[in-house]
């Protein structure tokens, strides 16, 4: 299967970059057809991946079947047992899904699967509720188009999309409240991403 460029691609690089330096076990959250594990199993010990798609999953299968460090769920990542301390994450990712789920449950959920000094990294999206909100996604229209032309146009997978629920000030809340000391930026692509380090014990 061929790779594609896309506004969530695009951030593909710095996960993999970032989990890198740690190795290890990644979960991939929301993995769709499994670029990003593609991207990332070279550099790591074993990827797993969950989807509640089974469409979205059976194309990952077909993407990374020559790939041996790979596991991939079918299944709702709030359900998925809690690993023991010793099989625990080292990097956790979630790219454009956590919008998908309940908020503050899913951080909580991700915050107990990571192991203690690993790192969760999420790229998301956030809903436009506020005027400050609605200027910066204003601002960044023509920017973006330019960069879309430029790429050759955004690419659709063909996994399931949903609207944002939270805005980008609500989901910081929410991420202050349930991961003390997570940092929490607006990016390019009308993405945020969040990233916090487990502490150590």
């Amino acid at each position: 299967m061929k790779e594609y460029w896309n506004h969530n691609t695009v951030f593909h690089e710095e996960l993999v970059e970032n989990a890198k330096v740690r190795g290890g076990r990644v979960l991939d959250i929301g993995c769709g057809d499994g670029l990003l594990i593609q991207r990332l199993a070279p550099f790591v010990q074993e990827v797993i991946g969950i989807d509640p798609d089974p469409k979205a999953i059976e194309h990952a299968q077909t993407r990374l079947a020559a790939t041996p460090n790979v596991s991939l769920v079918t299944g709702d990542f709030l359900t998925m047992p809690v690993p023991s301390q010793e099989e625990c994450y080292s990097t956790i990712v979630c790219v454009a899904t956590l919008h998908h789920m309940e908020l503050r449950s899913a951080l909580l959920k991700m915050s107990q699967v990571l192991a203690h000094g690993g790192r969760l990294l999420i790229v998301g999206l956030a809903a436009d509720k506020s005027f400050m909100d609605y200027v910066i996604s204003g601002l960044l229209v023509l920017p973006i188009r330019v960069m879309d032309r430029l790429h050759g146009g955004m690419q659709d997978p063909g996994v399931r999309i949903a609207d944002p629920k939270e805005s980008f000030t609500e989901i910081r809340q929410a991420v202050h409240e349930v991961l003390p000391g997570a940092i929490i930026r607006r990016r390019f692509y009308y993405r945020y991403l969040i990233s916090w380090n487990k502490p150590m014990k």
